[in-house]
């Protein structure tokens, strides 16, 4: 395999995986999901601080995509966002 070919495979399931990702997202939103995305980038350290306490403070179900969200549980998508939302 050549490099090129090697550099559009990983290109191509980099896409596909993003295309899965977003139809089971629109699926659990239909079944009534949160999506909340941060509004702006957030640098590493506050990321994983992020991550910690969506580990320790959600008690239902959720996701995570780079600053994208979802939560199966209002009430733990609402947290999120008056803990985050303005970061």
């Amino acid at each position: 395999m050549t490099l090129e070919e090697e550099i559009i495979n990983k290109a191509g399931n980099a896409m596909a995986r993003e295309i899965d990702r977003e139809v089971l997202w629109g699926m659990l939103k239909e079944l009534g999901w949160i999506r909340v995305m941060l509004p702006n980038p957030v640098p590493p350290w506050q990321a994983a601080e992020i991550i910690v306490w969506v580990r320790t403070h959600c008690k239902n179900a959720h996701e995570q995509n780079g600053r994208d969200f979802l939560f199966e549980d209002a009430k733990d998508a609402n947290w999120f966002i008056l803990r985050w939302g303005a970061v």
